[in-house]
């Protein structure tokens, strides 16, 4: 028991973005015990954005966590990472505490803090650019989320990207991969063939690249919400996808993706490389 703590303590990646955080918060709870890490106390007026530890080769293997940092980051909102891979009461990771208040979910941590500090990022959009916003961060993070998944935990029989992130622990990890097939399957992604998984692939990030055009960033010349959706998603398959269903594919045929995410990088995250673990051969510093 203790050592499958001390490897989720440690290696804590199985969550949104590689892990659905339902399914990741049961087996925690049965295969780790309940045990809670300390709070870190923080200043008033400062998020406290609790998360997993950091990934590889992007600032984490959930996609979602990589939304909510960019988020802040975007917003100059002032916080500090807890990164001991805690869950919010409801089970959810990433989570925010905000002046003692924890609020859960990405989508709602975010509506959260913009009527908490009245904050826009929308603001220079009209209707009908809402609209195609919203249709693209549905397309990230509840579309091709799924082929991420599967792609990780299905696609990839040696789980390269998960081993990064829970080494020594194979037990769980099988664990893990065993919920994880039924979970893409039930879904509806996994029923398909890995050849159609990829027309699917192909097909979505030609519409994202198809919609980008020349723009600098997916609505015009000003990051908005929908940026930190879309960036988080594709940092995974840009630099954490090892597999060749997803890996490369940005960079060889998409190249105006590869370029956004560049600059989405390039604007948001000038610390990048401190906040990775450069697979894992160090500590990352922040």
């Amino acid at each position: 028991m203790e050592q499958l703590r001390s490897a989720w303590t440690n290696y804590p990646y199985c969550v949104t973005g590689v892990l659905t955080v339902p399914v990741a918060y049961v087996l925690f709870r049965k295969y780790c015990g309940s045990q809670k890490q300390p709070r870190i106390e923080c200043q008033p007026n400062t998020v406290l954005l609790h998360q997993m530890t950091r990934g590889p080769y992007a600032p984490s293997l959930s996609n979602f966590s990589v939304k909510l940092e960019t988020y802040l980051r975007m917003a100059g909102i002032p916080y500090i990472n807890d990164l001991s891979g805690q869950f919010s009461p409801k089970g959810k990771t990433p989570f925010i505490t905000y002046n003692g208040e924890d609020v859960s979910d990405t989508h709602f941590i975010i509506e959260y803090l913009n009527k908490k500090l009245n904050i826009n990022l929308n603001k220079d959009l009209n209707q009908e650019q809402l609209a195609f916003a919203k249709a693209f961060q549905v397309l990230a993070d509840e579309y091709l989320y799924w082929i991420l998944v599967y792609s990780r935990w299905v696609y990839d029989k040696n789980l390269t990207i998960i081993k990064m992130g829970l080494p020594g622990s194979p037990c769980l990890i099988w664990k893990l991969k065993k919920t994880m097939v039924r979970r893409v399957i039930g879904q509806g992604m996994g029923v398909h063939s890995a050849e159609e998984i990829k027309r699917i692939f192909l097909a979505d990030l030609q519409a994202l690249s198809d919609f980008l055009g020349n723009k600098q960033f997916l609505m015009g010349s000003t990051p908005c919400e929908v940026d930190c959706s879309v960036f988080g998603l594709l940092s995974q398959f840009i630099w954490q996808a090892v597999d060749d269903l997803c890996g490369n594919v940005i960079q060889e045929k998409f190249p105006a993706l590869n370029e956004y995410c560049l600059r989405m990088r390039e604007r948001f995250w000038p610390d990048w490389d401190d906040c990775i673990t450069h697979g894992g051969t160090r500590p990352a510093i922040k």
